[in-house]
This record gives C-alpha cells, sequence and structure tokens, in this order.
C-alpha cells in the first residue's frame, strides 16, 4: 500500500487487519513491558532499574517510532507530515533514551543538561510540529489558531505554574547555573503545549479517528509523566522503574495509533478546502486556563503581592495573545460576512438570469411582465412581449454537437442584447426560447425586425459559420385594450411564434384572436399523435409505381395514414406536428419498421426487386440513429439492395447538404438507395444533383400539370428526361391523372410513373393482389 486512502471496496467487505510489521512491533514491546513489570518482583532494584526499566523505555519509543514511520509512508498530503514528524519525535527520545541507559549501564554519571535532554526536548517539539500539521479542520488559518491557542494556554499556565510552583521553588535555589534553569523551565512548558495541543487538535477535528485518539493519549501520558517524574524528583520520592511506566505506555500507544487501520474515509488532499472543525466547547476551551491566569494574577496584585519580571513578562505575552486572537477572530468574521453577502448576490443573481448566456431568466421576465401590466392597469402604459425561437435549433445540435448548440444559443443572446433598447428586458426563457419585453411605448414590430436584422449575419460556431433563423410571435397590449395576466400574454406571444412557424419559418406574427383556438388544437393534436405512436396506430398505404412499358409494378410509395377521432389527419399536418412535440424519430422509426416487414413479405414470390419508398421529413437527416435503426432493419429482414429506398425532398436534401451527402453514401453502403422528391419545386438542376448518387429523380406533379394540352411545356418536361438519361438517373414523374398525361409521357420515353390514373394509394392488405396481376395498365 502506498497511500492512506482506502480501497473503495473495502469499507464493503469490511476493514483490512493491521499490518503484520507494525503489529509485531507493537506485540514485541508489549511483551518485553509485560516482562519488565514481571522482573521489577525477582530482582534487584537497583539492577532492574539499571537495565530492565532503561531498555523498556529505550524499545518502546523504537516501536514507536518504526510504525508511525511506516504509517508516514503509506499516507499522503499533511497526514504524511504529522506521521513523519511524530515518528521522528519518537526517534529522537529513543536516541537521548540510548545515550541515557548507555550511561546508566556503565555506571557512568549523568549531567544535568545531558545529550540525552537534546533527544528530549527535540520530542517535544517534533511531536507539537506534528499535531500543528494534523488536518483537524479550518485549513491553514486552523494551524495557525491551534498554534496562538497552545502558546497563550501554555503562557496562562506556565504563570499559574510561576505563582504557586515554580517561583518558590527558583526564589529558594540560589546559585543554579542559566542552562539548568532554561531546561527545568522548558519541560513543564513544554509538556503544557502537548497537553494543550492534544485537547485542541482532539476536540477541533472533524470526525474522532482512533488513531488521533491514540496519539493524543500518548501524547499525554508522556507529558503527565514528565511531571510525575519531576515532582518526585524535586521531593525525594523517585521509586524507580513503577514510576517510568508511564513513558514506556505513552510510547506504546503511540505504537498502536502508527499500526492501526486506515480510516474508511479520506482526509482532505493538500490543496483542498478544508472546513472548521469541533463544538463550542472546542472553540471556548483556550479561554479556561487564560481566565484562570489572568483571575489569579489580579487576585495576588489586590493582596498586595509584586509581581516579578517572569509574571509581568508572561501576562504581557498572555494578554497580547488573547487580543489578537479577539483581532483574527473579528477579521474572520468580517471575512465570512463578506463571502457570506457575496454568495447570496450571486445566489440573487443566478436565481433571476440564465447560467449560460446571462440573460434573463423566466421567473424575471414574469416577474417584471407583472410590475409592467400593473403600469398598464394604473396609467395605461402599454407594454408588448416579442417571443423568438430559432428555426431549427435541433438540427444544429445533432449534426454539431450540444456544445456548439451552446455556444451557439449565446451569440444569438449577444446579439439580441444589442438589438434592443437599454430599457428592454431580454430573456432566455429556456432552450431555444427568448423572449423581449419592450415598455414606455417601444414599438413591437421595429424592435423585431431589428432583432432578426441582427440575426442576419452567420454565426461563428467552432470556427464555422452557422445560418441562423428565428420565427418570432408578437403580442402587445394599448391603452384601450383590457387587463390581462403575465402568463396570457406571454402564451399569446408563444401562440403568435407557432403560427409564424406554420406559415413557413423566418417570420413574424403578431397576435389576433382566433391564433388561440388553432394553436390549442394543434397541441391537442400533439398529445393525440403521442398516445397513437404508443398504440402503433399511424399505419402506411402503399400507392404503385408502374413500368411504362411493362406495366407491372416496379415499386411502392408508403404514405403515412392516420386517423384520429373519427377523421383523417394528412401527413402534412402530423408530420410537422410531430416534430415540433419531439416525435418525429419516433414516428419514422415506427414507419420504416412497417415498410421493411412488408418489403421482406412481398418480395417472397417475386423473382425481381421489389422496391418500396418511405418518405422521411428532412430533419430526419440530422438523426444520429437513422442510419443504425436502417441498419438493423436490413439485416433483421434480410434486404436486398434495392428493396428499400428513402425519399426526401429537393428543399429538405440541399437545406442539410452536406449531412445529405454523408448519409446517402452511408445508406449506399447498406443497399439502401436515396430518391429526391417533388424535384421541380426548388432552385436546384438535375447536374447539381446528379453528384448526390440519388436512387431516382421523382419529378413534382405541377411539371406534368399541362404537358398534354401545352406543347412549351411538354417541350420542357422533355428536355428534363433527355439530360436525366445523360446523367443516368431514373426519372419517376408523379401525379398522372388523365390518360393524356399518361400517352405524353409514354411519348417522351418516361420509364416510370405513378398517379390516380394508375392506382390509388391501398391498404397493405390489397397490395398481393395488386403485385399478382399482370399490370396495371391495360394499353
Amino acid at each position: 500500500m502506498t497511500s492512506s486512502s482506502p480501497d473503495p471496496a473495502a469499507g464493503a467487505r469490511g476493514a483490512d487487519p493491521l499490518p503484520l510489521l507494525p503489529t509485531a512491533a507493537v506485540a514485541s514491546a508489549g511483551a518485553l513491558l509485560v516482562v519488565a513489570v514481571g522482573l521489577a518482583f525477582v530482582m534487584p532494584p537497583d539492577v532492574h532499574d539499571r537495565v530492565v526499566s532503561n531498555l523498556a523505555q529505550l524499545v518502546a519509543p523504537a516501536a514507536a517510532a518504526g510504525t508511525l514511520l511506516r504509517r508516514a509512508r503509506r499516507s499522503r498530503g499533511r497526514l504524511r507530515a504529522t506521521w513523519a514528524a511524530l515518528g521522528g519525535a519518537c526517534a529522537c527520545w529513543a536516541a537521548g533514551q540510548a545515550w541515557w541507559a548507555a550511561q546508566e549501564m556503565t555506571g557512568a554519571g549523568i549531567p544535568f543538561p545531558s545529550v540525552a535532554d537534546v533527544g528530549f526536548v527535540a520530542f517535544a517539539v517534533l511531536a507539537a510540529v506534528g499535531l500543528l500539521l494534523h488536518p483537524a479542520g479550518g485549513g491553514g488559518r486552523g494551524r495557525w489558531r491551534r498554534t496562538s491557542d497552545a502558546v497563550m494556554c501554555t503562557g496562562a499556565v506556565g504563570l499559574v505554574s510561576w505563582q504557586f510552583v515554580l517561583g518558590p521553588v527558583v526564589a529558594r535555589e540560589t546559585g543554579t547555573p542559566y542552562l539548568e534553569w532554561l531546561l527545568f523551565l522548558t519541560y513543564p512548558a513544554l509538556d503544557v503545549a502537548l497537553i494543550v495541543l492534544c485537547l485542541l487538535t482532539a476536540a477541533r477535528a472533524r470526525r474522532q479517528r482512533p488513531d488521533l485518539l491514540l496519539v493524543c493519549a500518548g501524547l499525554l501520558a508522556l507529558s503527565i509523566s514528565d511531571g510525575t517524574f519531576a515532582y518526585l524528583q524535586a521531593t525525594m520520592m523517585y521509586a524507580g522503574f513503577s514510576a517510568d511506566l508511564g513513558w514506556v505506555v505513552g510510547f506504546l500507544l503511540l505504537a498502536l495509533a502508527g499500526a492501526a487501520r486506515e480510516p474508511a474515509a479520506r482526509e482532505p488532499e493538500e490543496g483542498q478546502p478544508e472546513r472548521d472543525g469541533g463544538s463550542l466547547v472546542a472553540h471556548l476551551l483556550p479561554y479556561a486556563p487564560v481566565a484562570v491566569g489572568l483571575v489569579t494574577t489580579v487576585v495576588h496584585v489586590a493582596l498586595g503581592w509584586e509581581l516579578g519580571i517572569v509574571e509581568v513578562g508572561l501576562s504581557t505575552v498572555v494578554i497580547a495573545l488573547l487580543l489578537s486572537r479577539q483581532y483574527l477572530a473579528l477579521r474572520e468574521n468580517l471575512r465570512l460576512s463578506a463571502e457570506l453577502a457575496g454568495r447570496e448576490a450571486l445566489l440573487r443573481h443566478q436565481a433571476f438570469h440564465d447560467v449560460l448566456t446571462g440573460l434573463a431568466n423566466r421567473a424575471l421576465f414574469l416577474d417584471r411582465l407583472e410590475h409592467a401590466l400593473a403600469l398598464h392597469r394604473r396609467d395605461l402604459r402599454p407594454v408588448a412581449v416579442v417571443f423568438l425561437d430559432l428555426d431549427d435549433f435541433k438540427v444544429v445540435n445533432d449534426t454539431l454537437g450540444h456544445a456548439a448548440g451552446d455556444e451557439l444559443i449565446v451569440r444569438v443572446a449577444e446579439r439580441l442584447r444589442g438589438a434592443m433598447r437599454d430599457g428592454d428586458t431580454v430573456a432566455r426563457l429556456g432552450g431555444d426560447e427568448f423572449a423581449v419585453l419592450l415598455e414606455d411605448g417601444g414599438d413591437a414590430e421595429e424592435a423585431t425586425a431589428r432583432a432578426l436584422e441582427a440575426l442576419r449575419t452567420p454565426c461563428l460556431v467552432g470556427g464555422r459559420p452557422v445560418a441562423v433563423r428565428a420565427s418570432v410571435g408578437i403580442c402587445g397590449l394599448g391603452p384601450d385594450d383590457p387587463p390581462v395576466r403575465p402568463d396570457t400574454l406571454l402564451a399569446r406571444s408563444d401562440t403568435a411564434m407557432y403560427a409564424a412557424k406554420r406559415s413557413g419559418k423566418d417570420k413574424a406574427v403578431v397576435y389576433r384572436p382566433g391564433l388561440s383556438l388553432e394553436e390549442v388544437e394543434l397541441e391537442g393534436l400533439a398529445e393525440r399523435l403521442r398516445r397513437a405512436l404508443a398504440a402503433r396506430e399511424v399505419t402506411l398505404a402503399y400507392q404503385p409505381i408502374v413500368d411504362l412499358v411493362t406495366g407491372r409494378v416496379v415499386a411502392l410509395e408508403a404514405l403515412a395514414r392516420w386517423t384520429t377521432e373519427g377523421r383523417a389527419v394528412g401527413p402534412e399536418v402530423f408530420v410537422p406536428a410531430a416534430e415540433r412535440a419531439g416525435l418525429l424519430d419516433e414516428l419514422t422509426g415506427q414507419l420504416l419498421a412497417q415498410a421493411c416487414e412488408r418489403a421482406a413479405g412481398w418480395a417472397v414470390d417475386r423473382d425481381d426487386v421489389l422496391s418500396v419508398h418511405v418518405n422521411v421529413a428532412p430533419a430526419t437527416l440530422a438523426w444520429p440513429e437513422l442510419v443504425p435503426r436502417v441498419r438493423d432493419l436490413v439485416d433483421w429482414h434480410e434486404l436486398v439492395p434495392g428493396q428499400l429506398v428513402l425519399e426526401l425532398t429537393e428543399s429538405g436534401l440541399l437545406a442539410h447538404e452536406e449531412a445529405a451527402e454523408r448519409v446517402i453514401r452511408e445508406l449506399a453502403d447498406l443497399g439502401v438507395g436515396v430518391s429526391l422528391d417533388d424535384f421541380g419545386v426548388g432552385q436546384s438542376s438535375l447536374a447539381r444533383l446528379g453528384a448526390l448518387s440519388l436512387e431516382s429523380v421523382k419529378i413534382d406533379r405541377s411539371f406534368l400539370a399541362r404537358i398534354d394540352t401545352d406543347e412549351r411545356e411538354a417541350t420542357l418536361l422533355g428536355a428534363v428526361f433527355r439530360l436525366a438519361r445523360d446523367l443516368a438517373l431514373p426519372v419517376i414523374a408523379e401525379g398522372v391523372e388523365r390518360p393524356g398525361q399518361l400517352a405524353a409521357l409514354r411519348r417522351m420515353g418516361c420509364p416510370q410513373a405513378q398517379g390516380f390514373l394508375l392506382s390509388r394509394p391501398v391498404p397493405a392488405a390489397a397490395v398481393p393482389d395488386l403485385l399478382g396481376s399482370r399490370g396495371v395498365l391495360t394499353g
């Protein structure tokens, strides 16, 4: 294991067993302690104290150093520094104890101060550093607070100790060297600092960890042992090993902390934010010794005692640290208050503004609209709402990705904001819907014209230009109009926007009474269509495509049919409704599945290939699942090349030309052709379309309207047929309804045709009879 981070699965399986090496070290040290205690009853006291006691006090810190340093290797961040400092502290003590034991075992005298004191003092300093580095909450500020609290409490305890214990002792003992007195005072000061740091660290930890509690217990045992030893030495009551047991136990507790199991949760890594831990008691704890020290000092002064330089110095340090702590706490509170105010302002802004664009969101827009309508009711001030919805935005998302779609939304927001007056409220209501609130006499139609003009220039998205168009609905209230609710005015502008979309997109429509009825009907139509798709109620009828030479049916065009509430709804109505309601992909998938299933069944008794043509909406080209869905259907029904043909309108094909080229290539690899429907209603040429590798081109019925009565139109259509032959592009004539049209098409050499004269669309059940006849043409 190289890190303190646990295996995520370990918590579920149970904690890992204690590592073998640290466990052995702790067990050995514990066994030594037991042996040492046992030998105390059978060995002479002087020999036991000189040999066994010294060895026990050497092995215990050495074992603690080993387990703690090994724990440091397996940890990360500040925990690694904490365990390393504690391990180094124990190693320093072990080094000092080794020198001490060697001196006693050889019978040499031990001076004071000695080399051993360097190791003992270094232990306390490094242990304090380890506690300060422990991530017990509050981050860097927490560590500085614990340091100042430790120094302040140490000063306060030192002040009380000096007044009642150390001061009188120093006053009685004169002539003691300065270094001895300094070291004599250093030990209790360091012990007090360790005790305070243990209490503060344990109290402020975010959660009580067993290893942290073991560390604190071990350091407390060592500090108490130091104080006990000093007291026994001063009173000439030192009793040998029995008095030294506290040190051995303290180091064994530290060794256990190093060998403890890893915690189930991670401590924060370096650089991650920390929260200040601990309860109110933990924060008030440092004030207790300070209060005691200052009270005793005041009592001494009140009783007429003269304060010495040490008492004055310690009192000054404690008061200075106390004032500094309060000043820092005040600054921290001010900082937290400023952060809280900033976060509240940010939350208020986020609650009323769109995160992506920074525009007002729906909540803020409705709030301002309600205020504007209140002014309209009171002062008859005009108010208007302009509702914009981007046309074909789904195509951008599907072809360029959602990140590009978000970037386009941002660019549109910037242009709309720049096109409006400063007092107008521009909002993003969601998705690709925007609204503008015009107050104080703003002209809605003029604002709409500015907005549409701002969108004329293509937006750069991902380094490429993307054309943007929008459908706009306008609804305003003049001084003479009755008041309405905010949601009513917004709904009316939304209704007008949908009317603009139905009228061809990239247009603006002003709301008028009666639009709402149509929109409600369309909304209900979308809901009924959703239920119909769930029930598989949208079906296909099939119109034959006939070879004009043989009279045989060579292909079938699948035409979507839907009847709801007893009346038929044409595809020119429910297909756009499906697109608006987000149902187009599901509708296309169902119709393709039906057509492929029928094509596979009808092909069983035929020697030649019978093609089934399925109409797909232009937006379907952007459907990522189109080619995978077709591939699955072709494989499932084992269709041969040419059995399935997808029909796309000329306008749709050229509007998505880049996607169309890719889709046509991928479909061709599957043996699925693409036929161009309604050729002639757009502005393209056959020469341009020839580059798309189309399966066929269907001439729009408008080309056939007068070919049997108008020589010029017949000549024009004949030229189209000749060009198609030169391009090796099969042609199908649509809308054959009169015998004269059929005769003209035969004279011109048109290969295939369809229309009511040849056959009306028939249900799927009637197709086998149609295919079984010798032909639909009798002459």
